[in-house]
């Protein structure tokens, strides 16, 4: 290992390189004390090799900067030595120096870290505590020269300002418009024995600013309010001018894509530090041809190295600045979790002295004044919401009350002109059975109340089991940032407090694609899966969310079942559990896709849906999650099998059918596929038959696929008794598979079920079509007399006496049998379809080979076969039997050979 990390003349030369000097002690053992840290959090051989490897893309990028430097540096000496300005010279060649010693410095940072690699690599995990030594020195050497490599910033961009709810920028320019304004405090206090009171002081500025988002990269570096600043095109800095007062992960929506923890992205909060018109307007604007013209200002990050130096990142140059006066908000508007208050009971008008009150033209006050000649209020008849449903409390769980800017919104709009908020009980409207309904209602323990809160949002917990069926009635109040209250006498709501639901087992189920490819994906239900539901009072209605598609909210439906598989509900249909008498009756559930493409879910992952039953208040009575994952076929549909004796020792024999009969006709033969295959549960044109070289494309050999349905065809001269064709059988499931392939197409999903080889054969191949003279049961002369003499003598014989064709046999008396097929066991006078043609017949003595003494002719119209002697005169008789053979050569339908030989006796003349 190198050992080089502690070299003084090294270190000196990498802090001289950088271009920086020594932080003060106390800043340096900041920095040895973040990097121990750095290096106490790598437990593993493999965190400190990502650690290295962190290092090395560093050190490679700065050794690539510092090329770049010096070919500037050298280009501009060159040029400084020409014009002989020994000024310039004299500072570029420290420039060339500089990077010179720091590119070698790079260099040999490089090899340590090469080396500390190799070393580590052999080396186990619990060795590695003799590396930490060597570890903290070399990370100490290369932050010398690139910087923190936890924190470093390499590029800042802006995203968008202003409202974080507004997903695009806020005019064509893409230009950021941060809005300021300044609130003036009004003595006052929020609120007299309310916990945590906020006292205003007359006369004091409170600075509302504005938020914007920024991208950095990389995307794990941390940003904190002190490494941001802003500058103008010269440079210069508003430090004094502004003050970033918050800086924290934003993990909200962009457009339609959810951000993840390891974004880069982050909220920024800026505020002015005070407020001047003279000074801000000098600072943000300037004149142009006589107008003023807003100055354009940058965010800039600030990168603080161990060795004190600065780099900075800065972004566009797309911000603007404004300053408005600050206008509190006079109207309190909110939500309870997800319900705009507008939609929630109150009881206004319930109580003749007692009334709901908002701010009249005056605008917003520290208090209310309701009496004498200063009124500053007047009753607010658009508060009458005693029509409206209670919002909904669940007893131990916490619900969310949020400020939003208006009253028309339909999610919370967070305002920037409240500071904050608190929450009571709205004793002065507990009418009810008075004093019982207030000393109920106080009876109760709550969590939230009685206190400010800064900012627009608090949570409220109701800790009582006796406060399950009750009715609570609650009031917000909040206070601008001048002092001022959003509305004289708050704004009430009132909750009916429900039971916490029961929460039943998760279920998980596994829907594939139907073996038959007509079954619609909305159809088609994933296998069944037990459940144990529990008994529930009061059931009337659910909800049902899935995991999103595309614009689909419901991706899939369950279906709950009893023991005899009868569907007691569903989430198809949302009355149906208001008739189960009894969930425990459930045994299981299984789910079906409601979107009719399979491609459109994605292959093995896991869809999630919950279901809420809830009561006719809507409080939800028992959740169940409930899950859908599609998986794709791996076995075959039951039942597949070749037909027994088709497919023998991996061989099939597919004995062609002919497209024409007649000898010498055809052209092709086929073969229906259903005749060697048993389909089983499959569907026949699911199955894929590929047949290897079995026709000719391009003069070359290749393969022919068909289904089940139908039939392999092939030319006559791939019909030859013997070529063996690779052939291989799929299911084909279809197109249901969510991915694509290099091209970017969606690909069938097969399944494998054989692979065999195809023999194409003639029914008249030699060892299945074997001939033989015809028998007297081929010929139908069986019968016989009473003493079993046959009635019939036989038409011929196979014996010629030489110079007489007397009972000469013919082509009817020749029989053939077929072992595949008997249609074709018939006589070659009468060949299936015409399917045999005698081009020539010959009788041969066995011993010379030669036609010695009979010539056989041929008719041409009937097959017939002729025997006619050679020679009939004296001395031309064989002197004894001649055994000879008959040879007859016939031609098939593919115009294939076909020989027959039958053994003959000549006998010489008497």
């Amino acid at each position: 290992m190198r050992k080089k990390y502690l070299s003084a003349l090294l270190f000196g030369a990498l802090l001289f390189a950088s271009a920086g000097t020594f932080t003060s002690c106390k800043d340096y053992d900041d920095d040895i004390s973040n990097l121990q840290t750095q290096v106490d959090k790598l437990a593993t051989k493999e965190d400190m090799e990502a650690k290295l490897t962190q290092m090395q893309t560093a050190v490679t990028e700065a050794k690539t900067s510092a090329q770049e430097a010096l070919s500037t540096a050298k280009e501009a000496l060159d040029a400084a030595q020409q014009a002989g300005d020994a000024d310039a010279i004299a500072n570029l060649e420290s420039k060339v120096a500089d990077q010179e010693t720091r590119i070698a410095a790079l260099e040999d940072a490089l090899g340590d870290i090469d080396a500390l690699k190799e070393e580590l690599q052999n080396t186990l995990n619990g060795q590695i505590e003799g590396f930490r030594t060597e570890m903290n020195e070399l990370v100490e050497k290369v932050e010398g020269l690139v910087g923190k490599l936890a924190d470093m910033v390499t590029s800042v961009e802006l995203v968008y300002s202003n409202s974080l709810q507004d997903n695009t920028y806020q005019d064509d320019t893409r230009g950021e418009k941060l809005d300021f304004s300044t609130a003036v405090e009004q003595k006052n206090v929020f609120s007299e024995g309310i916990g945590n009171a906020i006292t205003f002081t007359d006369g004091k500025q409170v600075q509302t600013g504005d938020k914007f988002i920024v991208r950095v990269s990389p995307t794990n570096a941390v940003l904190t309010p002190e490494m941001i600043s802003f500058v103008n095109s010269k440079g210069e800095n508003l430090d004094e001018f502004l003050k970033v007062s918050k800086v924290e992960k934003y993990n909200g929506l962009l457009s339609t894509s959810r951000a993840e923890n390891n974004n880069g992205l982050w909220e920024v909060s800026v505020e002015l530090q005070s407020f001047n018109k003279d000074a801000f307007d000098q600072t943000t604007t300037t004149k142009v041809n006589g107008d003023n013209k807003d100055i354009l200002f940058a965010v800039q990050v600030n990168n603080t190295l161990s060795t004190a130096e600065t780099r900075e990142v800065i972004s566009a140059y797309d911000i603007t600045m404004e300053w408005s006066k600050y206008k509190p908000a006079d109207q309190l508007q909110y939500f309870v979790d997800a319900t705009n208050v507008n939609q929630i009971n109150n009881r206004y008008g319930k109580v003749t002295d007692l009334t709901e009150y908002t701010w009249n033209a005056k605008g917003p006050a520290t208090a209310a004044i309701t009496k004498g000649s200063d009124i500053n209020v007047t009753p607010d008849a658009n508060d009458n919401r005693s029509a409206k449903d209670y919002a909904l409390a669940v007893q131990g769980e916490p619900f969310t009350v949020s400020l939003t800017e208006n009253s028309s919104d339909s999610k919370v709009q967070v305002p920037a002109n409240i500071r904050a908020m608190y929450v009571v009980l709205d004793k002065d409207y507990a009418y009810e059975s008075s004093p019982s309904e207030l000393n109920a209602w106080e009876s109760y323990t709550y969590t939230g109340l009685n206190t400010v809160v800064e900012g627009s949002s608090l949570q409220i917990t109701i800790n009582s089991d006796k406060a399950i069926n009750d009715i609570i009635g609650f009031r917000v109040f909040a206070v601008n940032y001048d002092g001022t209250l959003v509305d004289p006498d708050g704004k009430a709501f009132y909750v009916k407090v429900g039971d916490q639901a029961q929460d039943w087992n998760a279920a998980n189920t596994v829907v594939t694609p139907s073996a038959d490819d007509a079954v619609a994906v909305i159809k088609t239900q994933s296998a069944k899966e037990n459940v144990t539901l529990t008994k529930l009072t009061g059931a009337a209605t659910l909800d049902w969310t899935t995991d999103k598609i595309g614009n689909d909210n419901q991706v899939f439906n369950a279906y709950f079942v009893d023991a005899q598989g009868t569907v007691l509900f569903s989430t198809a249909d949302k009355s149906s559990v208001a008739s189960v008498k009894d969930f425990s009756k459930v045994a299981k559930v299984y789910t079906v896709p409601t979107i009719n493409d399979w491609k459109t879910y994605e292959d093995d992952k896991v869809y999630n849906g919950k279901l809420e039953i809830k009561n006719a208040d809507g409080f939800v009575l028992a959740t169940l999650n409930v899950s859908m994952t599609k998986v794709l076929p791996t076995a075959l549909p039951e039942g597949f099998t070749f037909k027994d004796k088709q497919v023998i020792n991996g061989v099939y024999n597919c004995y062609m059918i002919a497209d024409n009969w007649a000898a010498k006709q055809a052209s092709t033969g086929s073969m229906p596929i259903e005749n060697f295959i048993n389909f089983g549960k499959g569907q026949p044109d699911q199955y894929d038959v590929t047949f290897a070289a079995s026709k000719t494309e391009n003069n070359k050999p290749a393969s022919i696929t068909v289904d089940g349905t139908e039939e392999i065809v092939v030319d006559k001269s791939y019909i030859d008794n013997k070529t063996e064709h690779e052939t291989t059988i799929v299911y084909n499931y279809g197109k249901i598979s969510s991915k694509k392939n290099a091209k970017g197409e969606y690909e069938d999903v097969t399944v494998a079920a054989a692979t065999i080889k195809t023999v194409y054969c003639c029914f008249y191949k030699e060892d299945v079509h074997t001939w033989a003279w015809a028998t007297r049961q081929d010929l139908g002369l069986t019968a016989t007399d009473k003493d079993g003499n046959y009635t019939q003598p036989m038409p011929y014989s196979t014996t010629l006496t030489y110079g007489s064709d007397a009972k000469a046999p013919t082509a009817a008396h020749i029989y053939g049998k077929n072992s595949i097929d008997g249609t074709f066991s018939k006589a070659l006078s009468k060949a299936y379809g015409s399917s045999l043609s005698i081009e020539s017949a010959t009788l041969t003595s066995d011993a010379t080979g030669k036609v010695d003494y009979f010539n056989v002719d041929l008719n041409a119209a009937s097959d017939a076969v002729t025997f006619k002697a050679i020679k009939t005169d004296l001395g031309s008789n064989p002197k004894a039997d001649v055994p000879s053979t008959l040879t007859i050569k016939c031609k098939d339908s593919y115009n294939h050979d076909v020989t027959i030989t039958l053994k003959m006796t000549v006998k010489p003349r008497k």
